[in-house]
């Protein structure tokens, strides 16, 4: 757990030396930073039991609702965590972000894939089997059903690409 709060705080604070008391006070006064820690943690144990007790205090505790079955890249970013909804099956690439009221979520069994760099703004909802691709921005409230390219803006309900 303690590799885990270190190199997620390299991460968020793109330092190669690290201050134990900054990130102790990161831990204790920063939810974001911990929820982060908790999801990057729960990505790397092996352990169901542990796995479970962390989705469920993220659940309780956050308001998040983070599946311990997704698959998460390195760099995931909340930056408002609250109402974040992560499907099972759910996979985001590299340096993703996402704010709060989101919904990652299934729709005929199928969860949508989520590429590098991607920011997904308030409310959106990403529903289904689709993809995502790299360097792509969903815009607050939008509702993806559809794939959407590389290098794309997508906007409105239901999404539609406005940029390539």
């Amino acid at each position: 757990m303690i590799k885990t709060i270190i190199s997620e705080y390299k991460i968020m604070t793109g330092r190669v030396k690290v201050n134990i008391f900054k990130i102790l006070y990161n831990w204790l006064f920063n939810p974001n930073f911990r929820v982060i820690v908790w999801i990057a943690y729960m990505q790397k144990v092996k352990s169901k039991l542990i796995k479970k007790l962390i989705q469920n205090h993220l659940e309780i505790k956050y308001s998040v609702l983070i599946s311990m079955h997704c698959k998460i890249g390195k760099g995931f970013k909340l930056d408002h965590f609250l109402g974040v909804v992560i499907g099972r099956d759910v996979i985001i690439g590299d340096n993703c972000k996402i704010y709060q009221q989101v919904t990652l979520g299934q729709k005929d069994g199928k969860y949508p894939i989520i590429g590098n760099n991607v920011v997904i703004f308030p409310g959106a909802k990403i529903i289904g089997g689709i993809k995502i691709g790299n360097n792509v921005q969903i815009g607050t409230n939008a509702v993806v059903l559809h794939d959407v390219p590389d290098n794309s803006i997508a906007v409105g309900v239901p999404a539609r690409i406005i940029r390539n």
